[in-house]
Parts: structure tokens; C-alpha cells; sequence
């Protein structure tokens, strides 16, 4: 009977003390060939229970052993998705280290400004609470790993123009005429997502524009950014949404427009983009 169990079921393997396995010719760590294969053998047999992991051609497995006996019973889970998930979250926090610099940049701007023209205590306070963005914004990329069933149904014109009254001090500091146009466009998104989806691309806009204009539209069916900057180099386009991919000279580390790819992708939207050197850039989100 157990021998049986060992050769039907291939997520279960029945070992010996020789290591050999039930319903197989060889041994496990033939099969499984891993110095780790070995120990678990013999702490198998010595304490009763014992685990290990294996890598085989990007697959993860990991078997848990109990002893019964004279008989040994390793129980092999794949964890692949996991070790995914576990390196997704790692690379998260490469993402975070550049994602709160925009909140951060925004707000002492408003700081600065709230100094030189005498802001009373309540406005500088009001500035202070900004700080607040930065929590949400961390509740954000969270929810990149908990998809939700269904998104509330939001305007995203409140959330843009509070994102673009953020960047009003950082454009009069540049010289750079900060134009917008906002419509009621309601969808069913996460309003924080959205929200530093424009954040990192009024950033974009603003770093890499010395004169001239930033134009943001809002419509019913897309969300448009527009600059009069340096525009993006030719050899960079292709993987412009691939993390730490940037152009010679770029003050920031790449992640920046990783980030609206994913922010993107997880609402099922779309975005496009048109640069020329030395004209500028565009960026389209279409609903």
C-alpha cells in the first residue's frame, strides 16, 4: 500500500534510512541532487522531522519531512510564486526609496515658499500635514499586491488638481508656465495610485524642462501630460518603462515611470507617449 502511494503520487516521497525512495529506483538525493537533500535525510531519521529546498531550472520547491516509523515522508510544495512575490517585494523597496522623494520635494517647496512671503503658522502647519502623503502613498503600492475585486468609482478631477496645486510653488521657482485644463472624469480606480501616477509624471515633466511650459489635460477617457523639455533620447525608448532605465545625465535612478507602468496595468489602462530631442514629451493615460 504505502509503496503505491509512493509511485502515484509525485508530490510525495517515502524514503528509507538508506535514502532510497518507495516506488523509485534511486536515492533522493539523486533526485534532488543538493547537499541540502542530505542533511534532511539524516535529521529526518535522527529528530523526526526536517525540510529543505530545491532549485531546478527557475522552479522552487520546498519539501517537508515527518518520520513514521521506519519510513520517512517528505511532502514537496512548489513555491515559485512565492519566491516571486518575495523579490517583487524586495525590488518594492528600491521603488519606495525614489517614490517618497517626490511627496518630500513637493513639500518642502511649499515650506520654502510659505517662508519667503511670511505664511502664517496655520499655513505652514497645513504644509507640515502634507506629510501625510507619504503614509497613504505607502498604503498605495501596497495595494499592488492585494488587486481588489472592484474599484470605488472616483472623479479623478479633485486628485489631479491637488497633485497640480503641488507643483504651482516648483513652477514659478523654474519660470515654467504650469498650465491645465481639468474635467469631471469619473472611473472606477484607487485614488492614491492615480494620484502618484501624476505625481511621478508632473516630476519627470518638471525635472527635464528649463523653459517653457507643463501642460496637464484631463478628460473623460485619458489623463494627458505634456512638457516643452529636453525630450527623450532615441536609445532609451524602447525600454523607457523598464526600471532603472534613464537618459545620460538624469538626476533620478529609473524607477520613476516603472512605477505608472504598474499603476497602469493594474487598473487595465493604457499609456503611450511622443517624444522629439529638444521639443519635449508627452504622456497619454487612456482609461
Amino acid at each position: 500500500m504505502i509503496y503505491e502511494l509512493g509511485k502515484a503520487f509525485e508530490e510525495l516521497l517515502i524514503v528509507n534510512r538508506k535514502g532510497e525512495l518507495l516506488g523509485r529506483r534511486e536515492k533522493l538525493w539523486e533526485i534532488y541532487p543538493c547537499p541540502e537533500a542530505v542533511r534532511a535525510h539524516r535529521e529526518l531519521f535522527e529528530r523526526g522531522e526536517s525540510s529543505f529546498e530545491f532549485e531546478e531550472r527557475g522552479r522552487h520547491f520546498l519539501f517537508k519531512g515527518k518520520r513514521v516509523g521506519e519510513l520517512g515522508f517528505f511532502i514537496r510544495e512548489e513555491t515559485t510564486l512565492k519566491k516571486e512575490v518575495e523579490d517583487l517585494k524586495r525590488e518594492l523597496l528600491a521603488t519606495l526609496s525614489h517614490e517618497l522623494k517626490t511627496p518630500l520635494t513637493v513639500i518642502r517647496g511649499n515650506a520654502e515658499l510659505g517662508l519667503e512671503t511670511g505664511a502664517g503658522k496655520e499655513e505652514l502647519l497645513e504644509i507640515v500635514r502634507k506629510c501625510n502623503e507619504i503614509e497613504e502613498l505607502l498604503k498605495g503600492l501596497k495595494k499592488l499586491f492585494e488587486r481588489p475585486q472592484k474599484f470605488p468609482l472616483v472623479n479623478l478631477r479633485p486628485v489631479a488638481l491637488e497633485c497640480i496645486n503641488g507643483f504651482k510653488s516648483r513652477a514659478r521657482e523654474k519660470g515654467i508656465d504650469l498650465i491645465y485644463s481639468l474635467k469631471d472624469s469619473s472611473h472606477r480606480a484607487e485614488p492614491v495610485l492615480f494620484k502618484q501616477l501624476l505625481l511621478n509624471l508632473l516630476d519627470n515633466a518638471f525635472k527635464f524642462t528649463r523653459k517653457g511650459r507643463v501642460e496637464v489635460e484631463l478628460e473623460e477617457s485619458y489623463l494627458r501630460v505634456s512638457d516643452t523639455g529636453e525630450g527623450i533620447e532615441e536609445g532609451i525608448k524602447e525600454k523607457l518603462f523598464e526600471k532603472f532605465v534613464k537618459g545620460k545625465g538624469s538626476p533620478g535612478e529609473g524607477i520613476g515611470l516603472s512605477v505608472v507602468r504598474e499603476i497602469v496595468r493594474f487598473h487595465g489602462w493604457r499609456i503611450e507617449f511622443k517624444s522629439s530631442p529638444g521639443r519635449g514629451t508627452t504622456f497619454t493615460v487612456f482609461f
